[in-house]
């Protein structure tokens, strides 16, 4: 049974889809049908889930929702490998979103040092970024990303 709380991060978080989905660009020419825009994001109020990460599949992208005191190179790894292997394994919903809490995660191997320091250049970037709107989260910093293993 969910609390009054979770309840509300639940909504707040479907809110976040639907404006994102009306505030973002749809997939770009060019791509393969079958790849979607992807966003990182971290709000100034995470939502109220308990998730160290929360990765959102939506019909036309994906965003990855990353606390402010836990963006780092492993989570943001860990997080992208999930969503690599949700989207293989599992469709997307053409109408509705998506929404998976990551509550831990333990790291078998340490990252490579070019990947590290990718998804360690990506998070600097993403942390430079202006306060902007969020989506319904309120203020944060966001920007699209290019997996090259999606």
């Amino acid at each position: 049974m969910m609390t009054r709380h979770q309840r509300c991060g639940m909504a707040a978080l479907a809110a976040l889809l639907v404006v994102a989905a009306a505030s973002t660009p749809r997939a770009l020419e060019g791509q393969a049908s079958d790849r979607v825009p992807l966003f990182l994001a971290i709000p100034e109020s995470f939502p109220d889930v308990d998730g160290r990460v929360v990765l959102l599949r939506e019909p036309g992208r994906d965003i990855v929702l990353l606390r402010a005191d836990d963006a780092t190179p492993e989570t943001l790894s860990v997080a992208l490998r999930l969503l690599r292997r949700l989207n293989a394994s599992t469709p997307r919903r053409e109408r509705q979103g998506q929404m998976v809490p990551v509550t831990g995660y333990a790291l078998r191997s340490t990252l490579e040092p070019a990947e590290r320091e990718r998804l360690d250049t990506a998070l600097s970037r993403l942390k430079e970024r202006p306060l902007a709107q969020v989506g319904s989260l309120g203020s944060g910093r966001s920007m699209p990303f290019a997996d090259s293993d999606r």
